[in-house]
């Protein structure tokens, strides 16, 4: 599986969640309707974050399970070089990772959660998330052919 087939089958799965959308009062209204309860059930939802997404509390284990799976995301990186690279790289162009002063911590954020530090570079940003030396290698080789292209094509 590539890193682009694992997005598309991640994003088909995210579309398949019991979960709506809701931004206004009439928005929630009709998101509360569509899941058979009324604006004042509130007690047996849950937010989704700050996404403005909404689910039932009997659903919760669906969502658990969903982003859980970034787990699955984090051993295929670990087990499948050519994966990481592709991954890193794809991530690094939809960053805009030569023009992006904090390019390695976004890049890095979409395999993990780590703190941003101005005076930090990918290298404490893989270890902080656990990745190994493997992963590392494969975010310096897709960082040195993304810089490589980037320089070719005269994006910066």
């Amino acid at each position: 599986m590539t890193y682009r087939e694992w997005l598309k089958r991640r994003e088909e799965d995210a579309n398949k969640l019991p979960v709506f959308y809701a931004f206004n009062n009439e928005q929630f209204a009709e998101g509360m309707n569509g899941i058979g309860l009324t604006v004042d059930d509130t007690d047996k939802i849950y937010k989704l974050g700050n996404s403005g997404g909404f689910y039932r509390k009997v659903d919760a284990p669906i969502i658990r399970a969903f982003f859980d799976g970034g787990d699955k995301l984090k051993e295929l990186m670990e087990n499948e070089q050519g994966f990481a690279e592709e991954a890193f790289y794809y991530e690094m162009g939809n960053h805009e990772y030569h023009i992006n002063w904090q390019g390695d911590w976004d890049v890095c954020n979409c395999f993990g959660c780590c703190d941003y530090g101005e005076d930090k570079g990918y290298v404490q940003y893989l270890k902080e998330m656990g990745y190994s030396e493997d992963v590392i290698l494969a975010y310096r080789k897709a960082r040195k052919r993304f810089l490589r292209e980037a320089e070719k094509e005269g994006w910066y």
